[in-house]
């Protein structure tokens, strides 16, 4: 497994982290087996959020008593500072932790959203007044929206960005993977398999490694899903 910085965060990630939205399909004690075997295969960075049911409760019992291990992940969807917070409280509460490694505001896609997130009483005022209380230390954005992206990444307020990117979804390939290392940020990559569709995880990786700085966050849900010996996951059927 090869570890990297993950931009201006300094934070140290391996090379492809776990996308935690599968576990909500398993059991308690599946999913705790499932999270701990990822960490023991080298797998520090696990990416969840406070809308995928139960998955932030099970990280949080898999990785009690070893917090300072792995690298920790969420996200909200609320758009207001009140709300926002009550995410953050949940969350931390559920991974049982003092603090998050890195803090998403979730699927900012359309400028109705961006206003509320950056205008006052919006989400991003309650996470920087959390980051400045110590309970994240990192701030990120999601998007699905290219032309958002570019945005969010120009305006300098995040460390991290997270969008699609696969071989058969390139558009992130030229000028949002530009602007990110322009602007010093880590690029966390969902959907590697392109949900699914691509079938042949050597391959998919392949063509992520050629873009070293980018991470990606696979979802899958069985250990079965790590081949002894390899970097390489088979996805799933609904793998992100």
């Amino acid at each position: 497994m090869r570890y990297v910085t993950l931009g201006k965060s300094g934070l140290t990630v391996s090379e492809f982290g776990f996308g935690c939205i599968p576990i909500i399909r398993l059991s308690k004690d599946d999913a705790v087996k499932l999270l701990r075997h990822a960490f023991e295969r080298g797998i520090t960075l696990f990416d969840t959020a406070n809308a995928y049911r139960d998955s932030e409760e099970k990280i949080g019992i898999a990785f009690a008593g070893m917090r300072e291990k792995v690298v920790l992940a969420s996200k909200t969807l609320k758009r207001g500072a009140g709300d926002a917070t009550a995410h953050l409280e949940n969350s931390l509460r559920m991974l049982k932790t003092d603090y998050l490694d890195l803090y998403q505001l979730h699927q900012v896609a359309q400028e109705k959203e961006w206003q509320e997130v950056t205008g006052p009483a919006g989400a991003l005022e309650a996470v920087m007044k959390a980051k400045a209380a110590g309970k994240v230390r990192h701030v990120g954005v999601t998007s699905h929206n290219l032309r958002m992206a570019i945005k969010m990444v120009r305006s300098g307020l995040f460390d991290t960005i997270q969008f699609p990117f696969n071989l058969i979804e390139e558009e992130a390939r030229d000028e949002l993977l530009v602007a990110s290392r322009e602007m010093g940020m880590g690029f966390i990559c969902m959907k590697p398999f392109g949900g699914g569709v691509i079938d042949n995880g050597a391959v998919a990786f392949k063509y992520l490694r050629s873009y070293p700085d980018v991470i990606p966050i696979p979802g899958f849900e069985s250990i079965a899903v790590l081949i002894p010996g390899t970097p390489y996951l088979i996805p799933l059927h609904n793998s992100m």
